[in-house]
Parts: structure tokens; sequence; C-alpha cells
């Protein structure tokens, strides 16, 4: 069975780790191809995992151009299935269709993207020629809905993480390479700097916050173009002896080891990795309210949800959190076999690899 994998291009985000997950993870009898627009900043990691990795150009929804090149593709390589992970490249596989009308699409969903009119229609249209869409939360399944979209085409298969992978570690060097005593109270948030992933708002409540507790660090691990924003905003604050820019790090099991409380200030989250991650870890949880998180919250008591954007009641519960150590003790002991139970990577693959066999079937 050989599947191409279609994406814009290899950077450093969640679609992207789950590509990772498929590569590293392949059945005996199931071959990847990979197709990108450009080599992005991650592109020797999709070289190190696959050696069928072409660039093609993508120039817009409709190139037919590209349709007609990735349809010769698929014939060449003798493709079963075309998995796309974003609007351009689920529109220019289903162009291709015209001239490769035996290839199965399934359409992989990954955001809960905010539509307009044009959009929402030609998302129906094209819906109707591929074969399965993968939701990665029961969120992303409902906007789908909503914009129109059959619930018959669609299934949800929540992300997985590798559990042997993100598992709890001892307390570790991270304390001592960033200097930070034992009592120190530790949060940790990984993820790009983008306006969607809430930063601002996490300065605020950090600002709140040191009204109430003096000894805490927030470790702040990712790059992004909002980067340099986000530092003159702690500098505002005078949050510099509080906040730790850490940029881009391999090491998050460690990261996560020397961590008390994991953040997700997100203002949208279809699903988030860095939380089940950070769970898998055994590190307990707040997260604001938004897309596919609550569903993670629903499997177990593995932390606190919180409104985006309300700086006062993010203070309240880390401060919460910080002087009942039984509640906190009681979510970390929950964390990981939530995990485990609901999220694990082993799942997601056999979820996964069971639809292309069913596709190949059907």
């Amino acid at each position: 069975m050989n599947i191409l994998q279609i994406i814009f291009s290899i950077e450093k985000g969640g679609t992207e780790t789950y590509l990772y997950n498929l590569l590293d993870n392949p059945e005996e009898d199931v071959n990847y191809f990979v197709i990108c627009d450009h080599e992005g900043t991650n592109h020797e990691k999709i070289l190190n995992r696959c050696s069928n990795v072409e660039i093609m150009k993508m120039r817009n929804v409709f190139d037919i151009v590209a349709a007609r090149k990735v349809a010769k593709y698929c014939k060449e390589n003798d493709i079963d299935i075309i998995q796309t992970h974003f609007l351009r490249e689920n529109y220019i596989s289903v162009l291709s269709k015209i001239f490769n009308p035996r290839v199965k699409i399934i359409w992989t969903t990954h955001l809960i993207a905010e539509n307009n009119s044009i959009i929402k229609f030609f998302n129906r249209i094209f819906s109707k020629f591929v074969d399965r869409i993968v939701c990665v939360s029961k969120a992303v399944e409902l906007s789908l809905i909503k914009e129109g979209i059959s619930p018959d085409r669609i299934q949800v298969i929540y992300n997985g993480v590798d559990t042997d992978y993100f598992k709890p570690l001892g307390d570790g060097f991270i304390r001592d390479e960033l200097n930070i005593e034992k009592d120190t109270l530790v949060l940790t948030t990984i993820s790009r700097f983008r306006k969607e992933k809430g930063y601002s708002f996490l300065i605020e409540g950090l600002n709140e916050l040191k009204k109430y507790i003096a000894n805490f660090k927030a470790l702040l691990v990712g790059e992004g173009e909002d980067q340099g924003f986000i530092r003159e905003k702690v500098k505002e604050y005078d949050l510099e002896n509080h906040v730790i820019f850490l940029g881009y790090r391999e090491d998050i099991p460690e990261i996560l080891a020397a961590t008390d409380i994991y953040i997700s200030p997100s203002e949208n989250e279809a699903i988030s990795f860095s939380i089940i991650e950070a769970l898998s870890c055994g590190v307990p949880v707040v997260a604001t309210e938004v897309g596919g998180v609550p569903e993670i919250f629903e499997k177990g008591h593995v932390g606190v949800l919180i409104p985006f954007g309300d700086k006062d009641r993010f203070a309240k519960v880390i401060v919460e959190l910080y002087n009942n150590n039984q509640q906190l003790n009681s979510f970390k002991s929950n964390c990981r076999d939530m995990v485990i139970k609901n999220f694990s990577q082993i799942s997601m693959l056999e979820k996964t690899h069971n639809l292309y066999y069913d596709l190949i079937k059907g």
C-alpha cells in the first residue's frame, strides 16, 4: 500500500508532529511518499524519515498544473491514497482525480478555521470528492458540519503522543541550567509565538500572578513572528526576572520534568500536542477553554480550564494549586494514565492504519 502525504512545507508545528508519527511507525505493507511545495525550516527532519520526498510547486488552491503533476506522480509511484493536511493541498488533490480517478483521498483537518462564505462554499463542493475527512477533535468535526459538510464523510481520530518518549523523568538538569531553585514554582508554555497561541494573555496573567506569588518562573519554549512583541510586553510589565525565553528546544521531556504546571493560554486550539505531551510526562495543565481542549479534560481530572482572557481567573487558579499540594498531586496521579488510555500514539496509528485498509478494501 502506497500512501502519499501532501503538505505545504515542513515547519515546527503540530501538523508536522502528526506526520512524523506516521512516518516513524509504518505498517509492514505501508510505504510513504511526501510532496512539499518548498523546503521549510524543518525539511531535514522529513528527509531523515522518508526516502521519497518531492518538491512540487502549488501556487494556489486551484492550481490545475500542480494537480496534473500530482496525478502523474501518483500513477508513476502506484499511489493508493493521498492524505492532505491543509486546504490548498486538499483542493489540488481533488482536482488531480480528473487525471487519476482511482486514487483515494483523505483530507486531514488540524485546525478550526474561521472561513469566509466563499471558502465554505468550495469546502462543501470539494468535500464531496474526498473519501474520508479526518478531524483531530470533535470540535473540528463540529466546525465542518456547521459549514454544511456531511458528517457521513467525517471520522475523529485524536492526536496521539509517544508515551515511551514523553514520560516522567527526574528533575534533571534544567533547573540547574537555568539557575532555578527547587522551591521556585515553574510554569511552562510550548508553542509558536503567534497571536492565536495567546502569549499576550499569558503575560497579562503572569503580571497579575506576581501580586500573589513572588517566587515563580515562566519558561516560554518556541519561536515565531510575535516573539519580539512579547519580549517588549515582558519588559513593559517588569517581568524579566520571572520570564525565560528558551527558543526552540528538542529536550521537551527534560523541560517538562522541571515543570510544576503546564500553561496553555491559546485563543484557538483544535487540540494540543503540547498539552498531551505535558500530561504524558505527569504534569498538570491549566488551559483555556477553547476549541477541542475541553475534550482532553473530559477524559480525566488532569488540571483546570479557564476562560481565555480572564487574567484574574488565571492568577487565582495558579495560586490555588500552588497552595494546595493535595489537589496538585491528585492531578499529577491522573495525567499519564489518562493519556495512555485516550491519546496514545499507538491508538492514533492503529485507527489511521485501519482507515487506510478500509479505503483500499472499499
